[in-house]
């Protein structure tokens, strides 16, 4: 073994010499590539290198030991200054086509040497040193960081580069545009270090946050990657300092262990090694008086004597007590150790590809090389061996795409099986002429949505129309014509002119749509073990914009511009307090005096009716005087034999019915309920104020006061699930701060399924339900995720055909009519353009589904349930994340010990854990990303056989 240290081999101008940060050595082994403190990046001749042992004499030769190597050719093959700071790191490709350096200039630059071809001799203009033999051009530059680039690393196969720097940011550029395809931010400081795993599985970063994150990154499709946090290492590194220029770590070529600089062992300085799969740290190289900056291991393996089945790695070790010390795996003492090789602290080393000389730079500007002889470290073993070594973690070509176990080439198995199972499925179905739902399940085709709304169970409430596809009146009795794409609707200007009206598109034209077939039928509300949820339109025509309401507000306001002092708007005040024309005077009640909010109330019609979905059975109301003298008459008929009739004082504003009961709503405040044959259920219900919604589905009835209080009634057993509510906190009342009446959205859906869910839509695109276990309204749809979230369906050709689907697709109108939805795109859009949004929908997308999996537990919607949770499962698991979807199946699975078990619920809207458990893990049984958290769940619920072990 024995040292070189040429005097030429520095970076310096005239008798300047500038500190070096970086060295590389290409993967051909004949170029070196430096930078410094001087903005260049040089790239040397290696031969040039190992030939001046002989060419300068002994002066340059530590332990005396001297090999010749000769060469004639060009000692400084090129050097660049395009940087504008000094360069931090340079590292060539594996492929040997590319070189990046990064610099506190906040740049990468990607380089690339000319064809031969074209090379001339050229000479910096100024410089003292010889001319440049190669020219390297500058191919991108990649701009990204907020702050220094502090080392940076390329993939194994160089399909991907990873810089790191510090702004705290971890940022991940194609191999091959260089385009930035991923910012993670995880660490909490500057990162200093990075290095990746030799099988194309992970790659680490170290930071001064005192971490090493272990990134794993999988390749999902051609132009696709994902990555996920795989873990965090802290116990090595609780203690490190925080005064070192880097923290340059390195995997050993094995893939076994990863060797993390500036460690520390109680107070002494050390480097930890980091065992693969578990994490852990439990040896430490001890040895170093201060801080160790770098470590690297050698590039190939070694066996202890020629022909010996033990193999070893070999380590090099430096840092700023200027020292180089050199370990092997099986010696818990270092091979060598040299002090004092530089003048001032070694910032970085590399090895050459033979294993056998490695290089070190130092910021006394100068850099030396250690060759080793043969015997040394060990005795280099085949290329293949190493290949063999990586094969058990899945290395070798195609590494991101190869299983690491015999468990998940069956659980892939199994989901692609299922997968195909599906589609032949819903291909026969089509053939039948059935449509297929969202998650696959046959839905009613147009023959049996006719026999199914004839024989429904819930009478339509004041309209006799069903809701086709959300917002279509269609006839049950008429066929129904096959779904066709949304078109555009043509309108004409006062001009004259045709105009194109907007429709509101998804957020993303490339993010993940549900591939389904649409659902033709009518949306209906039945019980949670019924695929799809009824629900109806309000006994009452609403008129256009809905039913307007008056809030009194309870917050104060912000004061905006136009504003006067005391916060108020005084022309708007003016304007917002004039009483709508539609609502009718009534008595005044202290309930009303007192109340928050005010909503518009029905006027007083001659005839009124409702009837059972188009069944010969109608309840027909046909107003008095108001009065005894001439009371208000109510008919029960079919096809117009009288079944029953009954006489109530006073005028009735609303009607509604199920085939369980019948109910009135007056205008003196009362409730009528009666039963299919006319008995009166209950005594007349008395209430606030004026019902101005009146709705009902199976046993339930629904009524809406003026003063905003809900009620809800079980007609079976008299009860209600929840005391009366007020809306005002749906309607937007914190808004406002003064005493004055103040319009809010309008109310243009109040209805209630047959589960006993009241749902009500606003103007402004939310949609709201009530949850009678928390006694608070819960938001279900907004407008935000119609612009931010890839799964925002705005053309209904994914309904999914539930009462969520309803809802959603009510804010989308909303949406149009307003135009609201063009300029929130835009904000949007310009959001994702700006630094650290650039993940925006994606976090909105997988938002946007777990409101939709909590909206449909809420509403009891069974299918609706079922397909979100599918679909959220597969997005966590093409996220790769895995602690959000460990958290999902450890719900479903439910606890593992009896006593805990206690509160544990079997069932989820009538459908049993384990079994939706099941299909989860068999639909992302293919992504390998999430495998390690899905075999363990896939073997306790018996997904995979026990003879897969016994495959050869």
């Amino acid at each position: 073994m024995y040292y070189l240290k040429p005097s030429w081999l520095t970076h310096s101008e005239g008798q300047k010499h500038f500190e070096v940060y970086s060295i590389h050595v290409s993967p051909d082994g004949t170029r070196l590539a430096s930078g410094g403190l001087d903005a260049k990046v040089r790239i040397w001749s290696t031969s040039a290198i190992y030939a001046c042992a002989t060419a300068e004499g002994a002066e340059n030769v530590i332990n005396g030991n001297v090999k010749a190597h000769f060469s004639e050719g060009p000692r400084q093959l090129c050097s660049m200054s395009t940087h504008s700071g000094a360069v931090t790191v340079v590292r060539f490709s594996p492929s040997g086509r590319y070189l990046a350096s990064g610099s506190d200039d906040r740049v990468i630059l990607v380089w690339e040497r000319e064809e031969e071809g074209h090379e001339v001799s050229l000479k910096e203009f100024g410089s003292h040193g010889e001319a440049d033999s190669e020219r390297w051009m500058v191919r991108r530059r990649c701009v990204g960081h907020e702050n220094d680039v502090q080392d940076l690393e390329w993939a194994p196969d160089s399909s991907i580069l990873v810089s790191v720097g510090l702004d705290s940011g971890i940022i991940v550029w194609s191999g091959t545009t260089f385009e930035k395809i991923k910012r993670l931010d995880i660490h909490q400081s500057h990162v200093k270090g990075i290095t990746f795993d030799p099988a194309n599985k992970y790659f680490a970063t170290a930071s001064d946050d005192r971490t090493i994150k272990i990134v794993r990154y999988h390749r999902t499709s051609a132009t696709d990657m994902t990555f996920s946090l795989d873990t965090t290492v802290t116990a090595p590194f609780e203690g490190s300092p925080l005064t070192t220029y880097f923290r340059r770590c390195s995997w050993s070529p094995d893939g076994s262990h990863i060797a993390a600089a500036n460690a520390t062992n109680g107070p002494v300085a050390a480097v930890a090694i980091i065992n693969r799969g578990v994490w852990d740290s439990e040896i430490n190289l001890i040895g170093h008086e201060g801080p160790v900056e770098v470590a690297a291991f050698s590039p190939r393996m070694f066996s202890k004597a020629k022909g010996s089945k033990q193999l070893v790695t070999v380590i090099a070790c430096a840092g700023q007590d200027k020292a180089l010390s050199v370990w092997n795996t099986s010696n818990p003492r270092p091979i060598v150790v040299s002090q004092d090789v530089a003048e001032k602290a070694i910032t970085d080393l590399a090895w050459a590809p033979d294993g056998q000389k490695v290089f070190a730079s130092s910021l006394d500007g100068s850099i030396l090389v250690c060759i080793f002889e043969e015997g040394d470290l060990g005795y280099i073993i085949p290329v293949e061996e190493n290949e063999k070594q990586l094969a058990k973690y899945g290395g070798g070509r195609d590494a991101m795409h190869f299983p690491e176990s015999v468990e998940q080439l069956a659980l892939e198995e199994k989901s692609y099986k299922k997968e195909s199972e599906q589609g032949k499925k819903r291909l026969k179905e089509l053939m039948e002429g059935k449509t297929t739902a969202a998650n696959g399940t046959p839905t009613a085709s147009t023959d049996t949505v006719a026999q199914e709304s004839e024989s429904s169970s819930t009478v339509g409430q004041g309209t006799p129309n069903t809701i086709t596809n959300v917002d279509s009146p269609i006839s049950s009795r008429q066929p129904m014509p096959s779904v066709q794409p949304a078109m555009q609707k043509v309108v004409i200007t006062k001009e004259g002119r045709k105009r194109v009206a907007p429709m509101l598109v998804s957020g993303s034209s490339s993010g993940p749509m549900v591939s389904v077939t649409p659902v033709v039928g009518t949306v209906e509300a039945t019980s949670q073990d019924n695929s799809t949820v009824q629900y109806t339109e309000p006994s009452n025509r609403l008129p256009p914009g809905g039913i307007q309401t008056l809030v009194v507000g309870n917050k104060r306001r912000l004061q905006l511009d136009g504003q006067n002092g005391n916060g108020t708007d005084t022309k708007r005040h003016a304007a917002e307090s004039d009483v709508p024309e539609f609502v009718r005077s009534a008595v005044i009640s202290p309930s009303i005096t007192l109340s928050q909010v005010r909503l518009a109330t029905p006027k007083v019609k001659t005839v009124l009716s409702t009837d059972d979905r188009g069944s010969p059975v109608m309840l027909e109301v046909r107003n008095g005087a108001g009065g005894e003298k001439e009371p208000t008459r109510i008919t029960l008929q079919r096809k117009g034999q009288l079944l029953w009739s009954n006489f109530v004082p006073k005028m009735i504003l609303l009607v509604t019915g199920t085939t369980s009961f019948w109910a009135v709503g007056c205008e003196d405040a009362t409730i009528h309920i009666y039963s299919p044959t006319g008995r009166a259920l209950v005594p007349t219900i008395v209430l606030e104020s004026t019902p101005s919604f009146l709705d009902s589905a199976g046993k339930y009835l629904m009524c809406l006061t003026s003063t905003g209080m809900l009620y809800i009634w079980n007609t079976l057993t008299m009860t209600s699930p929840h005391p009366p509510v007020s809306v005002a906190p749906i309607l937007d009342a914190g808004l406002y701060s003064d005493s004055g009446l103040h319009k809010s959205p309008s109310i243009t859906k109040c209805a209630i399924t047959a589960v006993g869910s009241v749902i009500i839509t606003l103007t402004n695109g939310d949609g709201y339900t009530y949850s009678s276990s928390m006694y608070a309204w819960q938001r279900v749809s907004e407008s935000w995720w119609a612009v931010a979230s890839q799964y925002w369906d705005s053309s209904g050709m994914h309904s999914s055909g539930g009462v969520v689907g309803v809802i959603e697709r009510r804010t989308d109108e909303e949406l149009k009519r307003t135009g609201k939805g063009r300029a929130l795109q835009r904000m949007v859009k310009s959001a994702m353009m700006r630094e650290g949004y650039e993940g925006i929908e994606t976090t909105v997308s997988i938002a946007h589904l777990e409101n939709r999996i909590g909206a449909a537990i809420l509403l009891g919607s069974k299918k609706e349930l079922y397909t979100y949770l599918i679909m959220y499962a597969r997005r966590l698991a093409e996220e790769g994340l895995k602690d959000r979807i460990e958290e999902l199946f450890k719900e479903l699975l439910g606890p593992m010990e009896e006593s805990k078990s206690g509160t544990y619920e079997a069932t989820l809207c009538g459908i049993d854990k384990k079994e939706l458990l099941k299909e989860i893990i068999i639909t992302v049984g293919k992504q390998r990303e999430i495998q390690r958290v899905s075999i363990p769940y896939a073997k306790l619920l018996g997904i995979l056989d026990d003879d897969v072990m016994d495959t050869d």
